[in-house]
């Protein structure tokens, strides 16, 4: 079965982004370290990118990456989720000593279309680490802390390193006859903050409000999804110290849906929406094979490279 085409009907819609690491080995093993530079990339990310991407949530367990987020149009969703893809891969396949292909298939982003529906998802993403009985609750997670993000105050903070720079220094530093002590990334560490955006239905509310209703649907998050043995779970120090390059001996493999919405009828508009863009786009791709020079392709989708404006237009 093809992979769907990228589809953002219109701007400003929710989806959740799944990245799961190759052959769901444990390579975003949770600690300090992996989550300093995991938040490192995001910030960067919407340092470049934050005019046009509402962050949500970003979090995950021992072997994927969730991202919530909604996006101004798909060409921003292609750029946002490029440099995330990459430089992940990059900062944890040296960390973790895995030098090969880092995720195991591309992403799977499934559009969220209506704020019950998002409020779900956040929940069951809230709940992770607690109903795979890993940690007794959300806040005892040894990786990136969303949940305290939200519902404490505490802020996401990450460390960026500028090896473009890093590379320029290590240059100079041989070309002046390798004096003093080699540049190494702590020399290039950018501290970044990944500022999250509030949910559209809570848009506008006022901080303390705000974190109330976070905390009851962290709440809310535990008790829909609660620990499948409660009296006794994995713990923070043990997945800290299990080995990044263990593979398990099962992975799930369960059908993704097409959308997130508690409405059947947004469901059926978005699938006959979302049939006919691939048709007008199918058409747009066979006049720029056929070599035809003004070649209009759907707005709601990303067209192909060759077309795309420079990154930072």
């Amino acid at each position: 079965m093809p992979r769907p085409l990228m589809f953002v009907p219109r701007p400003w819609t929710p989806f959740e982004i799944t990245m799961r690491c190759m052959q769901s080995r444990l390579l975003m093993r949770p600690g300090d370290e992996c989550s300093r530079r995991v938040l490192g990339v995001i910030g960067r990310a919407l340092e470049l990118y934050g005019a046009h991407v509402h962050l949500y949530f970003a979090g995950g367990t021992s072997n994927h990456l969730h991202i919530v987020a909604a996006f101004e149009s798909a060409e921003w969703k292609a750029r946002f989720k490029c440099h995330i893809k990459a430089n992940i891969s990059k900062e944890l396949g040296e960390l973790f000593d895995w030098p090969g292909c880092y995720w195991d298939r591309r992403t799977r982003d499934i559009a969220i279309l209506d704020d019950g529906a998002l409020a779900d998802r956040l929940a069951y993403l809230a709940a992770h680490g607690v109903k795979e009985g890993l940690v007794e609750t959300p806040g005892c997670w040894p990786g990136i802390q969303w949940v305290r993000a939200v519902t404490e105050g505490k802020p996401l903070v990450g460390v960026w390193y500028d090896r473009t720079r890093l590379g320029a220094l290590r240059q100079r530093w041989a070309q002046g006859g390798r004096r003093g002590p080699k540049p190494t990334l702590g020399d290039v560490a950018v501290r970044k903050v990944v500022r999250l955006t509030p949910p559209p239905m809570w848009a506008g509310l006022g901080e303390d409000v705000l974190r109330a209703k976070w905390v009851e649907l962290v709440e809310l998050a535990v008790e829909r999804h609660p620990a499948p043995w409660p009296t006794r779970v994995v713990g923070a120090r043990a997945l800290m110290e299990v080995d990044p390059h263990t593979r398990p001996p099962r992975t799930k493999r369960s059908p993704a849906p097409r959308v997130h919405t508690r409405c059947t009828a947004l469901r059926k508009a978005w699938g006959e929406a979302y049939d006919a863009f691939v048709a007008a786009y199918r058409a747009a791709l066979h006049a720029l094979r056929e070599g035809w020079e003004a070649v209009g392709f759907p707005e709601e989708g990303c067209r192909p490279a060759v077309l795309l404006p420079e990154a930072g237009g």
